[in-house]
């Protein structure tokens, strides 16, 4: 027996297996999530529940066999909730509150939208880690901006005129009497469309680096019916951003840009007398040691993200690559080069995911 093997700790090495194993479960269950998604499942499920399989098969417009399967696999994973007794399928009220509800602050079906992508991608992300370089932003289609985006949203309908924006009392005040809001990295338009209906005398732009996210977030804003109240521009902010506001915002997107070094002093040089840069991240940190310690288990998901998306599409660019885990300490650091001379951490008890800050000028 080798010194390796007979220093194994076989219940260490058991709990190690078992946990491979409920990984791949859970990779397994995601590509199930995906085409659950795609198909409505869950929505079927809540409208007409209990439903046995053929029940969903003929609601939701699917083969039967597929759905037994479907369901079966959910059941098992504990996102639906089974009844042996008549074989039949439904949603609690917690399940449907985090898989159906859109408006809900623990949404979270849509985040399984960001996979296809990732996957799509193993054959470029693999050559990158051998040479260097990225996957850049092209390979990632309208399903990963979607999925991302309809769970970001969940943050604007329930917080951003709530708890957000009223923390910042002089901007809320400037905002209600017709002052200016700019979102970086807009995305699908979709925090800007929350803030027009909050403050209908705002003037709200939106600017993003990529133009299919500012043909979608037009869209969007005129399906929401305030398509005549915001505008929305290709924009790569470390070139420069025009205008001058009282309120920037950037919602998870600092640590996604190629080069926040230069992007961040052009939002200081943008901000009018006394306005206000809000920053949105995930509540990681800069330091290994505190996510593998996240109570939440967030650091693995940080870092996990980083390489599928975020540091690898700065880098494609070839970009600083800060990455998701950028964490509270290096953002003061970015800032603080910008030219701000304070920054405030804003906390919401009820908004634990999120670190939040507010920089002045």
């Amino acid at each position: 027996m080798s010194t390796a093997t007979a220093s194994l700790d076989i219940e260490q090495a058991q709990h190690l297996g078992m946990k491979l194993l409920g990984d791949s479960t859970g990779a397994l269950i995601g590509a199930l999530m995906v085409v659950g998604d795609r198909l409505g499942l869950f929505d079927a499920l809540a409208a007409a529940g209990p439903l046995t399989s053929d029940g969903l098969a003929t609601s939701a417009g699917i083969n039967e066999r597929y759905a037994r399967e479907w369901l079966s696999a959910m059941a098992c994973h504990g996102y639906v909730a089974y009844d042996d007794a008549t074989q039949t399928f439904s949603l609690t009220p917690e399940q449907a509150f985090c898989l159906v509800n859109r408006d809900s602050p623990l949404y979270l079906a849509s985040v399984f939208g960001v996979l296809p992508d990732y996957y799509r991608n193993l054959d470029l992300l693999t050559d990158a880690f051998r040479h260097g370089g990225g996957v850049p932003q092209e390979r990632f289609g309208p399903e990963w901006g979607c999925g991302f985006q309809r769970f970001s949203r969940t943050w604007f309908v329930n917080y951003l005129c709530s708890d957000w924006i009223p923390a910042m009392p002089d901007i809320d005040a400037r905002l209600r009497a017709g002052g200016s809001m700019a979102d970086l990295g807009c995305g699908n338009g979709l925090a800007l469309i929350q803030a027009a209906r909050c403050y209908p005398e705002a003037r709200l732009v939106g600017f993003d680096l990529h133009a299919p996210a500012i043909e979608a977030a037009r869209a969007n804003a005129a399906a929401a019916g305030v398509g005549d109240r915001i505008r929305f521009e290709v924009l790569d902010a470390a070139a420069g951003i025009p205008g001058a506001y009282d309120l920037i915002t950037c919602f998870d997107v600092v640590h996604d840009m190629p080069f926040p070094r230069r992007a961040l002093p052009q939002v200081h040089a943008a901000l009018a007398p006394g306005g206000s840069f809000f920053v949105l991240e995930f509540n990681l940190s800069g330091e290994l040691q505190a996510n593998i310690d996240h109570p939440f288990g967030l650091g693995a998901w940080g870092y996990g993200a980083s390489v599928n998306y975020c540091m690898t599409t700065a880098l494609a660019v070839g970009g600083e690559g800060t990455g998701t885990c950028m964490g509270e300490a290096p953002f003061r650091e970015l800032a603080a080069q910008a030219g701000f001379s304070e920054v405030r951490r804003l906390d919401f008890p009820n908004n634990p995911l999120n670190l939040i800050f507010e920089a002045k000028a």
